[in-house]
């Protein structure tokens, strides 16, 4: 694969990652379960084609088969609770709550062997927390009540 070929590859999963939350929320009517399904069947699909196309297949017979479970049942479960998410709570809130995930890599990067977490981790992690929190408790009425579950599933997307 070339540079550009590599660029263009990563500027297209960065659009499409960013484009997730539009198109979950204009799938509205499907089924979360079922939104997943599609998804993840599509993507299989296809994946596989590819792999048989560049002669890829050996390989995928090399990976242990723990290996397909445990990443599989992340990728399904961290997907089912964001289109969950997405589906009871507004989609730029619950969206803001579901990308806490890369804080929390930082956060429990400290729970590593010979690592530590600094002061501006500990800031920058307070800072996002902080702005977590105000999107959930930002007017405690009852219309972000019935969001609330929403806000949780979201969470749990961002911890899985």
């Amino acid at each position: 694969m070339t540079r550009t070929q590599a660029t263009a590859t990563g500027f297209i999963a960065v659009l499409l990652w960013a484009l997730l939350a539009l198109f979950t929320v204009g799938s509205a009517p499907t089924p979360p379960l079922l939104l997943n399904t599609l998804c993840f069947g599509i993507g299989g699909i296809v994946g596989l084609v590819w792999a048989a196309a560049n002669g890829g297949l050996k390989k995928l017979w090399q990976v242990p088969v723990k290996v397909y479970v445990f990443g599989t049942l992340g990728l399904f479960s961290y997907h089912l609770l964001y289109f969950s998410a997405l589906r009871l709570a507004p989609a730029a809130e619950a969206g803001l709550i579901a990308y806490l995930w890369p804080l929390l890599i930082v956060v429990f990067s400290g729970l590593l062997p010979s690592e530590r977490l600094r002061a501006g981790h500990i800031v920058g992690a307070l800072l996002g927390f902080s702005g977590a929190a105000l999107i959930v408790t930002n007017g405690a009425t009852s219309l972000a009540e019935q969001y609330m579950f929403g806000y949780a599933l979201a969470l749990f997307a961002a911890i899985t």
